[in-house]
């Protein structure tokens, strides 16, 4: 039977472990994760190409938009959902989310118009949109970067050469050049003030807070009726992964929630055809679950109740990978679909239907 990886499968024994070891594992992972960075660092600034610049630490999401659910500076992460004993459950503000592919004078004008809170008392405008988008790329790239950059620095550790590593360095390294592709593309959309290169499907303004912040871009696996969107198993060079944008955005007492996609993703048509038939909360639910089974920076208010963070289905969405073990004989899409099934959104809390100052 077809069984995906998960990541907070682990026995009492091997959590007794992780944190018995917790602080060692913590120094080897630091280490690691420093020297894939300083290796995976551009020489130039990707939006203005200036050479060895200083990198600004730019945030995924808006560090504004963060404080309007933090509780003292701070926000939990996915892992207070998922508890790995090795990994953090909050983290401050200010370093959330960091990349750092750009100099400080491009991070401090090229997104002004979507990271300015004002501007969504109306539609979001195309180049709104197209920000989004760069910055969601530009975060894809410098987590590949990264990746790749860890991936190669282990395969040198102890001159091995593991075919899992040399497979994964493979798909890193297509992932990566569809982000660049797409981050030029919203690149030149914001330049030249073109318009309609992003569909945008599903714009709402809540009345309320919601206790959870999102930005990225993700690639679903299937659409409301079961239908292959992405196949993730597709090995061919030329099959091209295409991704959704998603945003939460926090305001001050009020929430905007957009999907959209590249126009040329035409994978997406029947989902968003499917999706748009449904009535609001359907919606909300739909995108509360693509975010916790997807997704893996997702911030949330402190101010929520552990009975929401504790809730058994919800960990075991969030703990969901789309890595799988299967002995090759089976279609490899049948343990995706039973994990990633959409019908499933009403077994977890819908964190998009909770006020966070009301708590419901």
């Amino acid at each position: 039977m077809d069984k995906l990886f998960n990541l907070g499968n682990i026995s009492d024994a091997e959590r007794a472990l992780m944190e018995k070891r917790k602080v060692d594992f913590s120094k080897i992972r630091s280490k690691f994760k420093n020297e894939s960075r300083k290796d995976s660092k551009p020489t130039e600034c990707l939006v203005c190409k200036q050479e060895t610049p200083k990198f600004c630490n730019s945030h995924s999401m808006p560090a504004s938009f963060l404080r309007n659910i933090a509780v003292e500076g701070k926000v939990h992460t996915t892992n207070k959902i998922i508890d790995m004993p090795l990994l953090g459950t909050e983290e401050g503000v200010n370093k959330i989310g960091t990349f750092k592919l750009i100099c400080r004078d491009c991070d401090s004008k090229i997104f002004q118009e979507y990271e300015e809170p004002a501007n969504y008392n109306n539609a979001p405008t195309d180049k709104m949109i197209a920000q989004i988008a760069m910055k969601n790329h530009l975060r894809s790239i410098g987590k590949r970067r990264d990746e790749i950059s860890l991936y190669k620095n282990l395969n040198g550790l102890g001159q091995i050469n593991n075919p899992f590593i040399n497979g994964m360095l493979e798909v890193q390294t297509l992932d990566l050049n569809e982000y660049l592709r797409g981050f030029k593309k919203a690149k030149r959309a914001i330049e030249k003030n073109w318009e309609n290169e992003y569909y945008l499907f599903f714009s709402e303004k809540l009345n309320y807070v919601v206790p959870l912040a999102f930005q990225g871009e993700i690639s679903l696996h299937f659409d409301l009726d079961g239908n292959i969107i992405n196949d993730v198993y597709n090995k061919s060079k030329k099959y091209i992964i295409q991704t959704i944008h998603i945003s939460v955005f926090p305001l001050e007492s009020t929430t905007i929630i957009m999907l959209f996609i590249d126009k040329n993703h035409k994978r997406y048509r029947r989902f968003y055809q499917q999706f748009n038939k449904l009535n609001l909360e359907q919606k909300l639910g739909v995108i509360n679950f693509i975010i916790f089974s997807y997704a893996e920076d997702v911030f949330m208010s402190k101010k929520l109740h552990e009975n929401y963070l504790k809730n058994e289905n919800l960990q075991k969405v969030a703990d969901l990978t789309s890595i799988q073990f299967f002995d090759g004989t089976k279609d490899g899409s049948n343990g995706l679909k039973n994990s990633f099934d959409l019908s499933n959104m009403n077994n977890i809390p819908n964190f998009l239907l909770i006020d966070v100052e009301k708590g419901s």
